[in-house]
């Protein structure tokens, strides 16, 4: 697969690398997001090395850091003054401990520019405990006469933002820069699809979200349909397992966790809800919840306007989980006998198009903030997201699929339709209607749809200024 995407990212490290200076950047991001091959893009034309820790003990790191050491020392045609011995099993000299695997770095880097990268360090932090108070001491007597660009990289979400960046971690301050790698966006994820519809690229991103690895699991060659059964249903798939197993690596009681997504995933967004809904204590659930989210499956919504801040729900925030526990819990007995066949057709056919109404609001959003400060929206959005309340009229509840707001104290609101007919006026007149709920300056109005407008909707939007944009319009 072609390198896709990371315009800014790779942009800030070369930046950084420009100074000549000491730089510690911090890279993380949740596993399979895509690190790892941003790293390797921004060495591939500089001195450097990689060491990848591995869940394993001290010494076994200690012999793979000195090999690391050792490559750099060899590129850079220097010798060490550092002791060391040889291990039977090494093939490279290993230093006796990492405190003089470290020096050797630092006296490396005094010479010349180097890259080493410390790839998976929660591992190594974990193996051996003093490294990062270690790397302190280092850092604090060595930066000012350094040329040593050093990336510590982890996908350990709450360690990396704990115990890398907190302000209880040794290294606390340390940090030159922090990059977290999220998930692509649908835009950079259909440039990894090929020759897919604009339609099958949203349904795709839909089922599987933003993950580099999870994307290019879809096979061309094969139907919609097809690519769910073999390659999200079928028990032997890669995307079968993969909620599980992200669970299982990040968490220690999965089984608690999974019963507040599935809670959510059903709908249930109210904190107490949930908390009922999964057998969760109450005053556990905001532990639960902080996990997941730090993980990014869940996410926490708040209207965007509105002065009441205890409302709140809860919603899916990884599309993969959204998919798996909407469907695999529901169909696992016929999915466990070798139906994915019937299964996914089935869900294309009963529920599919129902399941990617928000994905489809997602894909909106992400539109919109691409073409903030451009023709077709030339204001800049400074917050976006949900609305939901009461409409006094009615006297019943509103809610508006997107709502901006935008420099110049204008507000934005759109509605977004998944369906194959084309979408009429009463949508937009919705939409007008629930506009008025709240105070604006200026309205922007933006209807989305899968399908085409009717012609009396592109009436009412040119007399009062609407945006009309169909899918096809949106560049996917």
């Amino acid at each position: 697969m072609a390198f896709v995407g990371r315009k800014r990212e790779l942009a800030a490290l070369e930046k950084l690398y420009a100074t000549d200076a000491f730089q510690m950047p911090v890279v993380y991001g949740r596993r399979r997001v895509g690190k790892t091959s941003l790293i390797a893009r921004f060495v591939e034309d500089k001195p450097a090395v990689v060491f990848t820790a591995q869940e394993s003990s001290a010494k076994e790191n200690l012999v793979a850091f000195s090999r690391a050491v050792f490559e750099l020392s060899e590129a850079s045609g220097l010798s060490s003054t550092t002791s060391y011995t040889y291990e039977l099993d090494a093939a490279v000299p290993v230093y006796e401990t990492f405190d003089a695997a470290l020096d050797q770095v630092f006296r490396l880097a005094k010479a010349r520019r180097i890259v080493f990268v410390i790839d998976e360090y929660p591992y190594l932090a974990q193996s051996y405990r003093p490294i990062s108070s270690l790397l302190q001491a280092k850092i604090d007597r060595e930066k000012d006469e350094s040329k040593l660009f050093l990336v510590l990289c982890g996908s350990s979400m709450s360690f990396m933002e704990h115990q890398v960046l907190g302000h209880q971690s040794p290294l606390y301050g340390r940090r030159t820069s922090q990059i977290k790698v999220e998930p692509f966006d649908v835009f950079e994820a259909r440039e990894l699809l090929g020759d897919v519809s604009a339609e099958e690229a949203v349904a795709w991103y839909g089922m599987v979200g933003g993950v580099p690895l999870y994307v290019e699991q879809f096979d061309c060659a094969l139907s919609l349909e097809q690519n769910i059964a073999d390659n999200i249903l079928r028990t032997d798939s890669f995307l079968f397992g993969e909620p599980d197993s992200y669970l299982q690596q990040e968490l220690r009681d999965p089984s608690m966790y999974n019963a507040v997504v599935r809670a959510v995933v059903s709908g249930i967004g109210k904190p107490a809800e949930i908390a009922d809904a999964a057998g969760v204590d109450s005053a556990a659930l905001a532990g639960y919840l902080k996990s997941l989210m730090e993980l990014g499956i869940v996410q926490k919504e708040q209207p965007v306007i509105d002065a009441n801040r205890k409302k709140v729900r809860y919603r899916i925030a990884d599309n993969l989980f959204r998919f798996w526990y909407r469907f695999v819990p529901r169909y696992l007995t016929p999915l466990q006998v070798g139906r994915a066949d019937d299964i996914a057709r089935l869900i294309m056919e009963r529920h599919l198009s129902t399941y990617l109404g928000p994905s489809f609001e997602e894909v909106c959003r992400q539109w919109l903030l691409r073409e903030m400060g451009g023709e077709r929206m030339p204001q800049l959005i400074l917050n976006i997201g949900r609305w939901w309340g009461n409409d006094p009229v009615r006297k019943e509840q509103a809610e508006i699929d997107i709502v901006a707001l935008c420099d110049d104290d204008a507000i934005l609101f759109a509605e977004c339709k998944w369906r194959e007919k084309a979408t009429d006026v009463d949508v937009l007149e919705t939409l007008e209607r629930r506009s008025l709920l709240i105070p604006a300056r200026e309205r922007i109005l933006f209807v989305f749809s899968k399908a085409k407008f009717t012609d009396a909707c592109q009436d009412r939007a040119e007399k009062i200024g609407a945006t009309l944009v169909k899918l096809s319009d949106m560049g996917l």
